[in-house]
């Protein structure tokens, strides 16, 4: 049970809490409360990764119904950004991340997550001022959600011209090809 990897309620809180609940109808937050995320309830200090990605999915489906899951959980990847930058933690995080930039902000990545659950791993590979290769312990069911934070954290701490491509390596790993406009140039 120690080594079991969990999503702590910070995370529910920011994205579920603080810029989903509109969005949610009774239908979708029974199905989630059904999965393991009871919303009307105080949250949990912990929810298994399966639960969150099951919950991620559905919400995915359910909100952006036009879209593949994927791309859904990458607009909620954003929206997290968003609700993580309500809290107090999150808020001074982004501050500090727009003082020191993108790269210095790479460097932390693997903090930053672990604010948010228990088994996030980045290795960050620098290959030029303004372009980076970040590896991350991704599991595969959770593609997409990734690529949003990094998106709205990039843009968040200022950078211009921001692009991500990401590669998989194996269901449990992925690395992402960061690259932004060099304003030292």
């Amino acid at each position: 049970m120690r080594d079991e990897r969990v999503i702590f309620s910070s995370s529910v809180d920011s994205l579920y809490r603080k810029v989903l609940a509109p969005s949610l109808t009774p239908e979708l937050v029974d199905r989630l409360r059904a999965r393991g995320m009871n919303l009307h309830a105080p949250l949990l200090a912990a929810y298994p990764l399966a639960v969150w990605v099951d919950c991620l999915a559905d919400t995915a489906r359910t909100l952006h119904p036009d879209q593949p899951v994927e791309q859904g959980r990458r607009l909620m990847g954003r929206r997290m950004v968003e609700g993580y930058a309500q809290t107090l933690v999150g808020g001074a995080v982004l501050t500090l991340a727009r003082v020191v930039g993108p790269m210095r902000s790479l460097e932390r990545m693997q903090h930053n997550f672990r604010s948010g659950n228990n088994y996030t791993e980045t290795r960050l590979t620098v290959l030029g001022p303004a372009q980076a290769d970040l590896w991350f312990n991704e599991p595969e069911a959770l593609e997409g959600f990734v690529d949003g934070v990094l998106e709205e954290g990039m843009l968040r701490v200022g950078v211009q011209g921001f692009t991500l491509h990401r590669t998989r390596h194996s269901p449990d790993s992925a690395t992402y090809h960061l690259q932004w406009a060099d304003r030292s140039a």
